[in-house]
């Protein structure tokens, strides 16, 4: 079992070894998630080595600079494979999955929410998709027939969550309609190519990646998703709106500076 961490604001990546690479790292950005993270853990390696898994595969999780024995929790979990990141700082989620991608080995890369808010069948479903069709990127949408919610949305949710998937289909298009599910795939060529580039947190974290994944004209395939646990909603939407504004305008900003500009990238499209 590897350790990664770091002193400073970032983590000092352990070489992966690809030799051994596994058919999947399920990579998990964790932040302030001592109280539940154990159990879930637990309750996801469980399934990764089920006949229901994905294949051979690893654990990576990344504590985010928590303040409340999150990676305590890390350092308690006893998997043989598991792959723990620690962060010095709190950078935010993307900044996470930027450390996690960089440690994980595996062919086909997935990440999800600390807490594992969809059933894991949905990770061998985009496993498959990677691994045997050699798909680019897998995305869950939550507008797929055959998805589910694990309750009814609140009126507030539901209208600021349609508003901000229309607004965002302005700007990142070919029908991608949910942009905001926490649970992708990538190939693994793939994600060490495209991570690297990200800058945006939040929100914006996902339309970025989904962004250059377009501008590179990687394949993206669509699956629907269930979804078991849902937490309480952050979303202000007028402050959120701003914020995407000011994020899509750095987005097109760093496009113009030739900053997602990626040879490797441009190779794969084509693989």
């Amino acid at each position: 079992m590897g350790t990664t961490e770091g002193q400073g604001s970032a983590p000092v990546p352990a070489a992966p070894d690809r030799a051994a690479a596994p058919d999947v790292s399920v990579v998990i950005p964790a932040y302030n998630s001592a109280s539940f993270l154990a159990e879930r853990m637990a309750a996801l390696a469980e399934f990764l080595d089920s006949p229901d898994g994905p294949g051979s595969s690893e654990l990576v999780v990344v504590d985010d600079g928590s303040s409340d024995g999150t990676a305590d929790a890390i350092r308690s979990l006893r998997f043989p494979r598991l792959v723990p990141v620690f962060r010095p700082a709190n950078g935010g989620k993307f900044a996470a999955l930027v450390s996690g991608m960089a440690a994980a080995r595996g062919r086909c890369r997935v990440f999800t929410d600390a807490d594992v808010p969809y059933e894991p069948v949905s990770i061998t479903r985009m496993a498959e998709l990677v691994l045997r069709r050699g798909v680019h990127v897998v995305v869950g949408d939550r507008t797929l027939p055959g998805s589910a919610y694990a309750g009814e949305l609140g009126l507030v949710r539901r209208l600021a969550t349609r508003g901000f998937s229309a607004f965002v289909r302005l700007f990142v298009t070919a029908g991608l309609h949910d942009t905001q599910c926490g649970l992708k795939a990538f190939r693994g060529d793939v994600a060490d190519a495209l991570f690297p580039l990200l800058r945006e947190q939040g929100f914006a974290g996902d339309v970025e990646l989904l962004y250059v994944a377009l501008l590179h004209n990687l394949e993206i395939k669509r699956v629907p998703v269930r979804l078991r646990y849902q937490g309480r909603s952050t979303v202000k939407p007028v402050l959120h709106a701003f914020a995407m504004l000011e994020s899509l305008a750095r987005i097109r900003w760093r496009r113009h500076k030739g900053l997602y500009d990626s040879a490797a990238l441009a190779a794969l499209s084509r693989t």
